[in-house]
């Protein structure tokens, strides 16, 4: 995968492809990347994070970074450190990115240079947990809500961000924590990056979960996260986040439940997982805010 777009600066975009779960492979999101039209005008680097990484043989034109025992956030770091394009796209193994993703991402890279830019993220219907988890993550991404104008976050799994804004106001950041999405999008939004929804930009879930190891990760996810807060908020404003987790539940829920009725009623199955869902998560960013987030980041898949 050569770089068409190469100059002294550098690809236009490199695409940087994370895989750290012991039962994911890269595979799926490099098959798709390598069928693209544009493929020839990107980098395309795969961090691998795994343990027990090894460099697999012909991938061509793929740059592999091997760092097992990284958590993710520190992975996208590793990759963005060495990443030689003027923005940085980051993919993860269960979301492949569907047919027209470059050009779609090179188009708007056109139209909103220095924007961080994101997309929609899709799932084919599965299990109570499958469907829970896609309105918990996702319901802000579907393409018919981007089209609205209705989202303002990035997805962690389609998203571009502009190297030199990353790199100069999160470099703290990157170094103490990896790149933790939240934090990360709210300084370069605090030094007027803008964020741009591209819904032409799609990927696909193809994870499939079971319930107890979903709350599980999303409880970790919760902690690491309020004690991340927590631990870079002044002090006043970490009692604010202490004292206010009882209300977290609450609000969790309602926002959640509003989501998963838009539609249609989605079943009893799928709102009860949904729900503990939002438990799991608060009391994970209570924990987090009072305890600090102990091992729970170097377990993030």
């Amino acid at each position: 995968m050569g770089t068409r777009a190469d100059t002294a600066a550098g690809p236009w975009l490199s695409i940087i492809l994370i895989v750290r779960h012991p039962a994911e492979t890269p595979d799926a999101v490099l098959a798709a990347l390598a069928a693209e039209p544009q493929i020839a005008e990107v980098e395309v680097l795969l961090v691998d994070g795994r343990p027990g990484a090894a460099t697999v043989p012909g991938r061509t034109g793929v740059a592999t970074l091997l760092r097992p025992g990284l958590n993710m956030p520190r992975l996208k770091a590793e990759g963005a450190a060495v990443a030689r394009g003027r923005a940085l796209a980051f993919l993860e193994p269960k979301a492949v990115p569907l047919p027209g993703w470059i050009g779609a991402a090179l188009a708007a890279l056109g139209r909103y240079p220095g924007a961080a830019l994101s997309g929609s993220v899709t799932s084919a219907s599965g299990s109570a947990a499958d469907r829970a988890a896609q309105i918990f993550e996702y319901a802000a991404f579907r393409p018919e809500v981007i089209a609205q104008g209705a989202t303002r976050d990035l997805s962690g799994n389609n998203m571009i961000l502009p190297a030199g804004s990353l790199r100069k106001f999160c470099g703290d950041i990157l170094a103490a924590e990896g790149l933790n999405k939240p934090f990360c999008q709210k300084r370069l939004q605090e030094n007027g990056t803008a964020l741009v929804m591209v819904p032409e930009m799609q990927v696909r879930m193809h994870t499939r979960y079971r319930l107890g190891a979903l709350l599980a990760s999303r409880y970790r996810y919760a902690r690491c996260f309020g004690g991340t807060r927590a631990a870079l908020a002044a002090r006043a404003q970490r009692w604010r986040y202490r004292l206010g987790a009882p209300a977290v539940p609450a609000l969790l829920i309602a926002r959640h439940m509003r989501s998963a009725c838009r539609d249609g009623w989605p079943g009893l199955g799928t709102l009860g997982a949904l729900a503990a869902l939002c438990l799991a998560w608060s009391a994970g960013e209570a924990v987090g805010s009072w305890a600090g987030p102990g091992r729970a980041c170097d377990a993030l898949f």
